[in-house]
């Protein structure tokens, strides 16, 4: 147990589980107080856990289907903790005027087993975001489900990693996109707690 809420690795992503990655937990600080939890997701169903032991609270959320539950978790989420903990969850989303980024190195194919995405320019004017990212089965999982897309604003844009904040319509919640690459110069997309690597 104590391994689990030890941290192994930085995340990528800061904002989404957690800075931090145990053996099996993702570990975060909200106001000084630290915590653990973990989603997970398959066909028709989403599932989100967050703990903080030294205030007592855990939340559990357990849905079937629906584009709204990661909103419906935000919400459920961050009045419990403000209530019963007295913290405050982050917050996630662009700026009102989000900084201007060179998509040119981000767009192409990226693939990992089961899953392909697809990341192509937006055309000027075309409606919200600079990028859209299409997710879709491939291999065992092609027709599995119908692919998704996801519009893409940027947040922030550093040497190490340039984050977008992506969603599908505005009803949902925005969730962070990250990329970045390795010192070999692999390029990889941080998407859903899981890294992919750029493939063409």
């Amino acid at each position: 147990m104590e391994a689990m809420l030890t941290r192994e690795v930085d995340m990528p992503d800061q904002w989404f589980l957690g800075a931090r990655w145990g053996l099996g937990w993702g570990l975060f600080e909200w106001d000084g107080a630290r915590g653990f939890g973990h989603d997970g997701s398959t066909f028709g169903q989403l599932a989100y856990l967050r703990a903080i032991p030294e205030k007592g609270l855990a939340i559990a959320l357990l849905t079937n289907g629906g584009g709204a539950a990661p909103k419906v978790h935000e919400a459920l989420c961050r009045e419990l903790s403000a209530e019963l903990a007295g913290v405050t969850m982050p917050t996630f989303g662009p700026a009102d005027n989000p900084p201007a980024v060179d998509t040119t190195p981000f767009t192409g194919r990226y693939k990992r087993e089961g899953f392909l995405m697809t990341i192509t320019a937006r055309a000027e004017g075309e409606g919200e975001g600079v990028l859209d990212l299409r997710h879709e089965g491939v291999e065992g999982l092609a027709g599995t489900f119908d692919p998704l897309v996801w519009h893409l604003t940027p947040v922030s844009d550093t040497p190490a990693k340039t984050v977008f904040a992506g969603r599908r319509n505005d009803k949902d919640a925005w969730i962070p996109i990250v990329f970045y690459a390795l010192l070999d110069g692999t390029r990889y997309v941080h998407f859903g707690v899981r890294a992919t690597a750029k493939s063409a």
